[in-house]
């Protein structure tokens, strides 16, 4: 391939080169001059396939060049530079910078993967097994398009979706459209309509161990968390539903990027604030319980459970759940799906009987004396067909 040069002026007054790797067009180099204020902190490179519209955004920081890799052959790429200051003060786009991947067949060595459409996807969890396999993913396992590898606060579906590397936490994307998530509480009947305006899309369950909607409802028979593929009319997935569903709600809330969330159950004082910046996209969230007998929360002996939804949520910047807890050297853990194990919360502090906790991914939670941790206490069972400490809703939930 040549080596292809675009220059351009950004807004700011800076020059920007965009020249293509020599290796099939899978990596652009952009760079551009230095901006000189003096209280400049670094730079955003913004880039889509669509002019105008830019899906992926990489932070780097106080540098005037980047590599942005894993480009897809045969298509166009615009690109756009910001410069931001200490204060996190955002310029306005550059003008627009763009370049062809240029199709390299595909049988040659360093070439990309074969088009999206001529790629087996086993699990049908939207993400092709080539790509899987080169991320370190499971071919058979439909879950880990949900989990979050490089800990970007953005799951490994969103970022295939965008063209974005789940592996690399400086790359992610800039919007997400891709997941949706709804909230309820067990036996009411979840309307999916919002998820299929029209009714032009077939919802799918992802598993059969999840139930087939019926006139765009669901009603769950257990608490967990519910996965489905919203296809097309071509059988394109148009994005992914996550229902998340709980004993009993006493709170709901409305996540909206760019504000602090600040959602509170007024009656065992449990509270999540979650940072403006934490989630890119319109998310309902909500504390629930995981037995029908209390309200929000329920304690056996020395452990407070509770959840808070969606379940298995991903965050970019760490929410603060506080609970009220008076028991000595509290232990707060939250339940891994992945090992069927609780798995202790690093960051907590406690003082004046309130338990702080910090952390970047939801679910169901428990709070336990250290005594207590060190017995194995607090394996109680939950609601909805045995298991212990929430056993039972996270194998519901899968993932």
């Amino acid at each position: 391939m040549k080596l292809t040069k675009i220059i351009t002026t950004l807004a700011f007054g800076a020059l920007m080169v965009i020249a293509a790797n020599a290796v099939y067009g899978a990596t652009v180099r952009v760079s551009w001059n230095p901006n000189s204020e003096p209280d400049l902190d670094g730079y955003k490179v913004y880039y889509g396939t669509l002019s105008g519209t830019y899906t992926q955004i990489l932070d780097v920081g106080a540098v005037t060049s980047a590599d942005v890799a894993g480009l897809g052959e045969g298509r166009t790429y615009y690109f756009a530079v910001t410069a931001y200051d200490v204060d996190r003060n955002e310029s306005s786009f550059s003008n627009e910078a763009f370049i062809l991947i240029p199709d390299s067949g595909g049988d040659e060595p360093g070439g990309s993967f074969p088009p999206v459409e001529d790629l087996a996807d086993t699990d049908m969890d939207g993400i092709p097994d080539a790509y899987e396999e080169l991320w370190g993913m499971d071919p058979l396992d439909p879950f880990d398009s949900l989990m979050d590898f490089d800990g970007d606060g953005v799951v490994n579906l969103v970022e295939y979706m965008a063209g974005t590397s789940p592996v690399d936490p400086a790359e992610y994307p800039f919007s997400d459209n891709v997941l949706k998530d709804i909230i309820g509480e067990l036996g009411e009947t979840v309307d999916l309509s919002s998820m299929n305006p029209g009714g032009v899309y077939s919802i799918v369950p992802l598993t059969d161990a999840f139930p087939a909607p019926a006139n765009n409802t669901i009603t769950p028979s257990a608490p967990g968390a519910y996965l489905y593929n919203v296809i097309d009319s071509d059988s394109s997935l148009v994005y992914r539903l996550r229902v998340s569903v709980t004993e009993q709600l006493t709170v709901v809330g409305a996540y909206e990027p760019g504000l602090i969330m600040e959602l509170a159950d007024q009656i065992f004082g449990i509270r999540i604030d979650i940072p403006a910046d934490a989630i890119m996209r319109a998310v309902p969230v909500g504390i629930g319980n995981v037995t029908p007998e209390a309200l929000s929360a329920i304690e056996y002996g020395d452990a407070l459970l509770f959840d808070v939804l969606p379940f298995g949520l991903m965050l970019s910047k760490p929410a603060t759940i506080t609970v009220n807890y008076d028991k000595e050297n509290p232990v707060v853990q939250r339940y891994d799906s992945a090992s069927d194990t609780w798995i202790d919360v690093e960051d907590v502090t406690a003082a004046d009987g309130l338990v702080t906790i910090s952390t970047n991914e939801l679910g169901t939670f428990r709070v336990l004396s250290g005594e207590a941790a060190s017995r194995g206490d607090g394996d109680v069972p939950v609601d909805g067909g045995g298991g212990s400490g929430g056993g039972c809703f996270i194998q519901t939930a899968g993932f």
